[in-house]
């Protein structure tokens, strides 16, 4: 049940992407990448709203909230799993290792792309 979940939501998240990257991008133009813009920061929002309301006032399955929140959020961002985690981290007072995940998230992936960007170039 868990992994059909995760494809189907997974597979909407994709497609919500998707349309809404590709939307914003052709209003805004190609100069500044606001659809990507638009996208992370509408997955940070509804995925606090949706995992806080779940969490407080519903009662969700945990395969439900697993295809919601990994399969739909984590397929339309997962900067939104991210920052969320991040919050989370701090609101439990681990503000030490809050710290630790967003640096090495940040600093990780800006290396990581810059590593693999002359990777590719010496191929």
């Amino acid at each position: 049940m868990r992994i059909a979940l995760l494809i189907v939501f997974g597979t909407a998240g994709t497609l919500a992407r998707y349309g809404l990257q590709g939307l914003v991008q052709e209003r805004t133009g190609p100069g500044f990448p606001s659809g990507t813009l638009t996208v992370n920061l509408a997955g940070c929002l509804f995925l606090g709203i949706i995992a806080e309301y779940a969490l407080t006032h519903l009662t969700i399955p945990p395969d439900w909230r697993i295809g919601i929140t990994v399969g739909f959020f984590g397929a339309f961002t997962t900067f939104s799993s991210f920052t969320y985690e991040s919050v989370q981290l701090m609101q439990d007072g681990q503000w030490k290792y809050a710290l630790t995940y967003i640096l090495a998230s940040l600093l990780g992936g800006l290396a990581a792309i810059f590593c693999g960007i002359r990777i590719a170039e010496r191929i």
